[in-house]
């Protein structure tokens, strides 16, 4: 009667995604389904799979009639193998913890809601500590002090632009607001003639800049 043995792997370099793999397929024994909860093409998944079993030279898995069975190997390779995978993550959270925390924090001015750009940020970046601080428009100078390390605010640029990297976010319409009564009120567009000499309501507090921006001045 004879069976599988592992080899030494002293000079063995082990894929770990291969070994999560194998990991996958071991917990359902059936490749069609492993490869779904992987999310990967069933073909390639027994090819890497086939690249496991050449780095280790040993037999894993056999295929049967209901599915897969553990070869003796891959018993005896399964449990150590999620082993492996655990030690891993904990060496990687062990490394980003004991790294010096990064933190960025994020202007924004007035009105503007950053929260989703914010909420991204944060998952996409786990190890970097996000900050936001609110800014009037006249704190715009954060930025250039130090006191953010970016800025998100309206165009024109309430500070001067030079050594600036500015990265245009999406463009916001600008929109006429009038009674119900008014005679422009349901129209689906305007021009500016149609409320030229119109009163309007001052906008105080906000840079000229903007007051300009927003009353459609000549630029």
């Amino acid at each position: 009667m004879s069976s599988e043995v592992l080899p030494s792997t002293a000079d063995v370099d082990l894929d770990l995604r291969l070994v999560r793999y194998f990991t996958v397929v071991a917990e359902h024994l059936n490749f069609a389904r492993a490869a779904a909860a992987l999310h990967v093409a069933q073909p390639s998944l027994s090819r890497q799979i086939q690249r496991l079993e050449d780095t280790l030279g040993v037999r894993l898995l056999e295929r049967t009639t209901q599915g897969s069975r553990l070869t003796a190997a891959g018993a005896a390779f399964f449990p150590r193998a999620q082993s492996l995978l655990q030690t891993a993550n904990q060496a990687a959270r062990a490394a980003r913890a004991a790294a010096p925390s990064r933190t960025i924090t994020i202007g924004y001015v007035e009105d503007l809601v950053i929260t989703p750009a914010v909420r991204d940020l944060r998952r996409n970046h786990p190890d970097a500590h996000v900050r936001t601080r609110h800014l009037n428009w006249d704190e715009a100078d954060a930025l250039a002090d130090g006191r953010v390390d970016a800025l998100v605010t309206r165009t024109p640029l309430p500070i001067p632009g030079d050594g600036l990297d500015v990265t245009i976010v999406y463009d916001e319409a600008r929109v006429l607001l009038v009674p119900a009564t008014h005679r422009l009120a349901g129209k689906e567009s305007v021009r500016p003639d149609d409320f030229a000499g119109e009163p309007f309501v001052a906008c105080t507090g906000m840079a000229a800049a903007w007051t300009e921006f927003w009353r459609l001045a000549p630029r």
